[in-house]
């Protein structure tokens, strides 16, 4: 597959992702409205809160409003402690021991007159007295005058989950209250089961229309049935339940949640009897105070608990274990469902419930964030995490602050919207770069560096393919007298034979960063500065050429079973290029053109003309003078060029010239100085000095011919350029 391919089928399926993700997220949002109670009563605030409840429990999770467990599990700092004022007068499990099981209504009516005469503001019972007590009728009387003398007790109605029913009070109980409430919170369950909104007056039940009348008669006339702990509340604040109606309405409030704290267990009892306690007993991880009705009852309190108790909420409910309703919270597994009225009582007493952030306005960042990883997917999958490691953070910090200000916000909601398409993206980026790795191992392994070639796939940016033009330099390799050879072999030698130097050139060719474009029967045809940027690529192209005279000579060495001593000649030019994918649309080939291109193949022949091993432009040279030893060859004209170019024969790296080389090059060197003075006989004599330190030498013998027929007869207007007629 061709990378762009590549690209284009993950940015397509990146932008379905979220087209169908954002509809979702849109179907889900006006399910919420549609299917809560007053589409056109309520407002559409209020429909989201409520309408969860009726959802698939999939899209009720993704839109859960809550702020989030880890807001109060990290956060403990940022939320308050419990009211000291509110206790929860707890059926515990020493009670139970001792008083045993259903809690006998006499006992009831005792407490109510040990909180009585401890000066308790106001009891709610989160109890239901729903059976009379056939054992003991008087058990029941005996309750039912206590808290008609108290005259702050708020009892119970529930209703029936079978036949929908209300279930009334014991006979004389709820007349004998003041009054009348309900306890649940079912209605506003979380998908998880926890409770993190009530609602205070139940829309559904006027308190009029009860069977029963309590001790609140016209005040009650206009409300809707309330919540026990806005009950408990209004008779300790003495504030009448139609104000608290008012200022509150029928809609779920947002509770903001107490910080639980520890503390000792049965503080009023002797410190040897605590002590023979189970470790695990001695203390109590609590939000609210827990009060023994046992200790109570006989009289055990400390000094700590009757100062809670007097001018105190209490809350009667059971917290032994098996013995009370059971919701998760945020802080605990399981709590007593009797420390969601009194955190409730808590918000009321301090005004601090949570007030939802408008949902048009979450859902609003949900699909400006959703969209966010699909605009960052031409960023690396280590550059976008980051990124979206930092939203996150940052939602965190708003959503704490939003917080402090008692602002409740769909934290996970908003995450979720943006975690699901980043991971998404991160996943199919994964992928997508798997396959363009792939496709990129396959299409310039075999003719790239593997150093070259794990930069690519590391980064994939740094390659750019088709018709990109660059400064590069072009090599051309060819085996001289290839053809002779050829005709002494059995074409399996002559295979063997190719395949072994053409493999030592490329690992000479690919060792210094070049590209191996193709092979060309014995001709090998490389490049450098493309697909990566090489600053130094004619240093790098001239070293790789030397070397590669440094591997045939290895190679004739070692190959001796060819009975062929082989030789090379090479070309190297300079400047601008096209590189890309070329050919037809079935294949493609990553290589080179131009005029730069046709000018280092001529210069591979142009070697012929001066009987040459390395030929380079000047081009090439000026920039690589520094990294090898050279000699000049002069200025030629190749075919189909009008410009001539210098062009010099490379003999060894920087300082790598032996001394029979060295005094070569220095007697060439002198010799052509004097040529082109036209000083032929003098030439002539140093280039023979050149021939006697290595009489195979081609340059020296081409112009020791040359100078003794100029000496004979000297060129008239020759401008000292030699004009190639072949290739």
């Amino acid at each position: 597959m061709k990378k762009s391919a590549v690209k284009n089928t993950g940015k397509k399926t990146l932008l379905i992702f979220n087209t169908v993700f954002m509809i979702f997220m849109l179907f889900s949002f006006l399910l919420d409205g549609i299917l809560s109670k007053g589409w056109w009563i309520r407002s559409i605030e209020n429909q989201w809160t409520d309408a969860r409840i009726y959802l698939p429990k999939f899209v009720s999770v993704f839109f859960t409003t809550g702020a989030g467990d880890y807001r109060y599990g990290i956060g403990k700092t940022y939320n308050k402690e419990a009211d000291p004022k509110i206790s929860i007068i707890a059926i515990d499990g020493h009670t139970v021991k001792k008083y045993g099981y259903p809690f006998k209504r006499k006992y009831y009516a005792r407490l109510i007159e040990k909180l009585t005469g401890l000066g308790a503001g106001s009891i709610g019972f989160d109890v239901m007295f729903f059976d009379k007590d056939r054992e003991d009728p008087a058990s029941d009387r005996l309750f039912v005058e206590a808290v008609k003398k108290a005259g702050n007790v708020a009892a119970l109605v529930a209703m029936d989950a079978e036949s929908g029913q209300l279930l009334y009070p014991i006979t004389g109980l709820g007349e004998a209250s003041r009054y009348i409430s309900y306890p649940n919170v079912d209605n506003t369950l979380e998908s998880n089961g926890q409770v993190r909104k009530v609602t205070l007056f139940n829309p559904e039940i006027a308190y009029k229309n009860l069977r029963i009348k309590s001790r609140c008669t016209s005040e009650c006339e206009s409300i809707n049935l309330p919540l026990l702990a806005v009950a408990t509340y209004a008779m300790h604040a003495k504030k009448p339940l139609p104000e608290i109606e008012k200022e509150r309405g029928t809609d779920p409030v947002f509770i903001n949640f107490r910080v639980p704290v520890d503390r000792p267990s049965h503080p009023g009892w002797p410190e040897s009897e605590r002590a023979g306690k189970k470790s695990e007993m001695q203390t109590t991880n609590s939000v609210y105070r827990y009060v023994s009705v046992a200790d109570i009852l006989e009289n055990r309190l400390s000094k700590d608990e009757k100062a809670a108790i007097k001018d105190g909420v209490m809350l009667v409910g059971s917290t032994a274990l098996g013995a009370f309703d059971h919701y998760p919270s945020v802080f605990f597994p399981t709590w007593p469902g009797v420390e969601v009225h009194a955190n409730t009582i808590d918000n009321l007493r301090n005004g601090d419930f949570l007030k939802p952030v408008s949902s048009w306005l979450i859902f609003a960042i949900c699909l400006l964030l959703m969209w966010l990883p699909a605009f960052m997917s031409r960023y690396s999958i280590k550059t976008t995490s980051f990124i979206m490691a930092g939203i996150v953070i940052l939602l965190a910090v708003v959503n704490f602050a939003l917080y402090l200000r008692l602002y409740n916000m769909a934290y996970l909601t908003i995450v979720i919207s943006l975690m699901i398409p980043f991971l998404f993206m991160t996943v199919h980026k994964a992928i997508v770069e798997g396959r363009e790795k792939k496709w990129i191992k396959n299409t310039f392994g075999q003719y790239l560096s593997p150093k070259i070639v794990e930069v690519i796939t590391r980064d994939p940016s740094k390659l750019t393919l088709g018709g990109e033009k660059r400064d590069m330099t072009a090599f051309f390799l060819d085996i001289a007298g290839f053809t002779t050879m050829s005709e002494k072999m059995t074409p399996e030698q002559l295979t063997q034979m190719l395949n072994n130097y053409l493999s030592g050139f490329t690992d000479v060719i690919l060792k210094h960063d070049g590209v191996v474009d193709k092979y060309i029967g014995d001709c090998i045809m490389a490049f450098w500065n493309a697909p990566l940027d090489q600053k130094d690529h004619r240093k790098l192209a001239c070293l790789a050429a030397v070397d590669c005279m440094g591997e045939i000579t290895r190679l004739n060495a070692e190959l001796t079973q060819f009975n062929v001593k082989p030789s090379a000649r090479i070309g190297l030019n300079s400047g601008p290029m096209v590189v890309g994918n070329m050919g037809s649309k079935m294949r493609l080939s990553y290589t080179v053109m131009g005029d730069s291109v046709n000018l280092a193949s001529r210069l591979e022949g142009a070697n012929k003309f001066f009987h040459s091993r390395i030929m380079a432009s000047e081009y090439t040279y000026d920039e690589a003078k520094d990294f090898v030893e050279a000699r000049s060859l002069g200025q030629i004209r190749v075919v189909g060029k009008a410009i001539p170019v210098k062009v010099y024969e490379l003999l060894a790296r920087k300082g790598g010239l032996d001394a029979k080389t060295a005094g070569l090059a220095a007697a060439y060197n002198e010799g052509l100085e004097h040529f082109y003075k036209s000083a032929y006989e003098k030439a002539q004599k140093a280039f023979k000095a050149a021939l006697a330190v290595e009489p195979k030498d081609g340059p020296s013998a081409f112009y020791l011919e040359l100078a003794e027929k100029y000496s004979e007869a000297a060129p008239g207007d020759w401008d000292g350029t030699f004009n190639l007629t072949s290739k």
